[in-house]
Formats: structure tokens, sequence, C-alpha cells
């Protein structure tokens, strides 16, 4: 019953860090297809509830682990295991350079065109990670079949190939987010925000940025 419970803890906790961080996701993806786009830090209440989720995640997964070696002096011996402690080790200290870095440079109200590549690499490096790791360490939990049956490079490496396709996209998508005003003719950042914004024509685009003149904050 201890285990029982002990897994659904686990698995609540990572469904609600999931479900916050893929609607954060969502609505800076619908903030990028705006002109002069400056992209805000996440709200206060979401940061603690996937920071409380991280510190249930954890303990959880630790009294599993106790559990699991009460039952198996060898429970350890799991490179699925392994390398799931590994990238939840790592997860927290992404969270840490999130808060203490990333955060605070979103919290400037400066527009992405306006972001030097130091501001690109601080914010699309850890968001990238803090999502391949959440969404990786998810599906180690229910890869049962790995169990014993990988090595722990074999692990570790998908998260590391994710984690290259993640950046990527979050930097291309910056890019997308960094253009003030559309060209003449429209090009495929253009186009991009066209289908961010509801597929909106291409004609659409001089009053989506004459409407983003308005005063605002940056």
């Amino acid at each position: 019953m201890d285990k029982l419970l002990l897994s659904y803890a686990h698995l609540m906790a990572t469904c609600l860090a999931l479900g916050l961080i893929m609607t954060t996701d969502l609505r800076l993806l619908a903030k990028m297809a705006r002109y002069r786009c400056i992209i805000r830090p996440p709200r206060r209440f979401e940061t603690r509830v996937i920071a409380t989720a991280l510190i249930v995640l954890c303990l959880s997964g630790g009294g599993s682990i106790l559990v699991g070696l009460s039952a198996s002096p060898d429970y350890l011996h799991n490179p699925k295991l392994q390398g799931k402690l590994l990238l939840v080790a790592l997860l927290c200290v992404n969270a840490f350079v999130l808060h203490r870095i990333t955060f605070p440079r979103l919290a400037k109200p400066h527009r992405v065109s306006g972001w030097t590549l130091r501001d690109h690499l601080s914010v699309a490096l850890p968001v990238a990670l803090s999502n391949t790791l959440w969404l990786y360490c998810a599906f180690l939990g229910v890869a049962r079949s790995w169990n014993h049956t990988r090595s722990l490079a074999e692990v570790l490496l998908p998260a590391a190939g994710l984690y290259l396709l993640a950046s990527a996209g979050i930097l291309a998508a910056l890019r997308v987010a960094a253009r003030d005003e559309p060209q003449t003719p429209p090009d495929w950042i253009d186009s991009m925000k066209a289908r961010l914004s509801d597929h909106a024509p291409l004609g659409g685009y001089r009053a989506s940025f004459e409407d983003s003149q308005q005063p605002g904050p940056g």
C-alpha cells in the first residue's frame, strides 16, 4: 500500500507540473505571433506550484526507492533507474538556474528584438532543458520494459538528443519573436507569425504591426 500511495503521489506531481509547463509554453508561443514581442517570466503562482510538484516528485521518488531497497538490496542496480536519478538531479539544478538567472532576465521589459546572444542562450538553454527533462523523466517512469534491458548510455543518449532538438526549436522561436515589423515581401518569419496568429493573412501584418504601436512597456 505504501508503494502504491508513493507511486500515486509521484504521478500526480508529474502531471501537475507538466500541465502547467505546457500551458505556459502555449501562452508564450501565442505571444510570439505579435510584433514587438516582450516575453514575461511565468506567473509566481505557476512557478511555486511547479516547485512544489518537484519537491513532491523527489520525496515520493525517494520513498519509492527506500521501499524498493527494503525488498531488494539490488534495487538500484538498474541502469534505467540510475539514469532517471541523474536526470532528476539535473532537473533540480536547472530549476535553480531558471529562478536565479532566466526568470530575472525575463522580468526586465525588453523586447526580444533587443536581446543579445547571451540573453537568447540564457533563456533557450535552461527552458529547453526543463521541458526535455520533465517529459523524458515522465517517459522513464512508464518505460518498464527498459528495466535492466538498457545500459546507462542508452538511457541518457535520447535525453541528450531531445535536448538538442528542443534548444534548436526554442532558439528558432525566439528568432521569430524578435521580428518587430513585417518585411516586404513577407518572408518565412512573417509566415510563421501568421500561422501562430490563427493563420492571419499576410496582408493583415501591417494592421497587426500598427496595433502593436500602442503605448506599453518597453
